[in-house]
């Protein structure tokens, strides 16, 4: 009975202590939500998780006027999941001095459920370099809709204190995928791409990687059942290839899919770093 008593009263003082943490983070940030970045597409309008909207973090006390960005696109397969549900991760990274934009996007195997689109990265990266239709289309989909909040970026960077020319991409799972096509595949040519912050994501076929494509920095379990560690093998050497030298591959030993916690409990002086390091910045 004392020995449960113990466990109660860590149990509730560890949570005590979250708590804490958590309102510190958000005394030390301004967050604004469900801003439009564009308009509703008329065949998801019925699910708001696929609205166009993003939320905004920022520093309270940056001494810059002009943040950089790092737009920050939320996992789930291309079929659930909201901004909402990494806005943990969000946090930090904003408190490290970016203005960190959490988008919704449209969940296209939501509307059109496929049930062998997103196997293809449990089983490693495709031999002929292909994914099947319907995870091209989601792909597609997601990393539209990213180009269209770089574009809103760009048209609304005063008015709320963002760097255009210092914008980063990144995500978790299927966002880290669509930050990686964006960056890589996508040929987008809104606002140029400083650099990638990879969660466990992946490439339909890396060679898409050219010269003086973004740097990356990946994270990624090496007992990751969801999205094979091949993929963050597969970036990395074609990153070397093309010799780009700031990129970063840091592998998990034993650890499996989306560490959202782990990372931002241990690995945020690393992508800290490398950000600075990147975008040159002192913030």
């Amino acid at each position: 009975m004392i020995v449960n008593m113990k466990k109660q009263l860590l149990f509730a003082l560890s949570a005590c202590m979250a708590l804490a943490v958590a309102a510190q983070e958000e005394d030390s940030l301004t967050i604004q939500r469900n801003i439009r970045y564009a308009a509703t597409a008329e065949e998801f309008k019925s699910d708001t998780s696929s609205d166009r909207l993003l939320d905004i973090y920022k520093p309270v006390n940056s001494s810059a006027t002009l943040l950089p960005v790092v737009v920050f696109v939320h996992g789930g397969g291309f079929s659930k999941g909201d901004k909402q549900g990494t806005a943990s991760t969000c946090r930090k990274i904003a408190g490290l001095g970016y203005a960190v934009l959490s988008i919704n996007y449209r969940l296209e195997l939501k509307l059109r459920p496929s049930a062998t689109a997103i196997t293809d990265f449990a089983a490693g990266t495709p031999a002929d370099g292909k994914f099947n239709p319907a995870l091209k289309r989601a792909i597609a989909a997601a990393s539209e809709d990213a180009v269209l909040a770089l574009a809103w970026v760009k048209d609304n960077a005063d008015k709320y204190g963002l760097d255009a020319s210092r914008v980063v991409i990144g995500g978790g799972s299927a966002g880290a995928i669509t930050a990686l096509h964006t960056a890589y595949a996508s040929r987008q040519n809104v606002l140029p791409v400083k650099a990638v912050i990879n969660f466990w994501g992946g490439l339909e076929n890396a060679d898409v990687i050219g010269e003086n494509a973004p740097p990356v920095i990946t994270f990624h379990g090496d007992k990751d059942h969801t999205v094979r560690v091949d993929y963050a093998y597969a970036i990395e050497k074609a990153m070397k290839k093309n010799g780009n030298i700031l990129s970063e591959t840091h592998i998990l030993p034993g650890l499996g899919h989306a560490l959202y916690d782990f990372v931002g409990r241990e690995k945020l002086n690393e992508i800290d770093a490398f950000l600075k390091k990147v975008l040159k910045t002192g913030n």
